[in-house]
């Protein structure tokens, strides 16, 4: 489902972004892949791109994707041969320094910025909200801008009082169907990002809309 070479790019960028150097103090060429001294690539994170990459095959072949909260541009890099163009937006400057770091790295027609869900045109083939949607309280006024076919996003039972089911409901009346529904299995469900612990069990989510 992912190759090393695409654990290596997570690798390496997310070392860079640590430690706060760039591509030109260390070139991708030069990094050292699976250091765990560093940091490596875990086996929870293997499982997460199967049920957002390989669950979600058909929403990426050839598509356009929007990457609604891209962070670093991670999934960037799973991305090359497979989809038509990746935009990816985030609201923190740091990141997007090291997503088009990522975009280098892979040859897929790339446009990356600083900016919120809130002031871009959601439109895309796919749109993507994954480790973000419990971040946004006002989470239902961006899904209601989103004009798309399919959505891909990963949502805990409850989490900054938005309930999975009310998510669900609430994209159903817009006219998407929910094609996958599964629960993402992770040791003491644990966000090693930010180091916090999230009650309730999370789960990827896929939907389509026939236009």
């Amino acid at each position: 489902m992912i190759s090393d070479k695409n654990k290596h790019r997570f690798e390496y960028i997310w070392h860079l972004y640590n430690s706060e150097k760039t591509d030109v103090d260390l070139p991708f060429d030069q990094h050292v892949p699976c250091d765990p001294a560093l940091w490596q690539f875990p086996e929870h994170l293997v499982e997460y791109h199967r049920l957002v990459f390989g669950l979600g095959h058909a929403a990426f072949k050839d598509k356009k994707i929007l990457d609604s909260g891209c962070g670093i541009a991670w999934y960037l890099g799973s991305m090359e041969n497979i989809v038509k163009k990746y935009i990816g937006v985030d609201t923190n400057e740091k990141r997007i320094k090291y997503a088009h770091m990522m975009s280098k790295l892979v040859d897929i027609d790339a446009e990356i910025k600083v900016a919120s869900a809130e002031e871009i045109l959601c439109k895309a083939d796919t749109i993507m909200m994954l480790s973000v949607t419990h971040q946004m309280p006002n989470v239902k006024d961006i899904l209601q801008r989103f004009d798309c076919e399919n959505i891909i996003l990963d949502c805990w039972e409850d989490r900054n009082n938005i309930k999975m089911t009310d998510v669900i409901s609430y994209l159903e009346d817009r006219g998407f169907t929910i094609t996958e529904k599964k629960l993402y299995h992770y040791t003491d469900k644990n966000d090693l990002g930010k180091k916090q612990k999230y009650k309730g069990d999370r789960y990827i989510l896929h939907f389509n809309r026939q236009k």
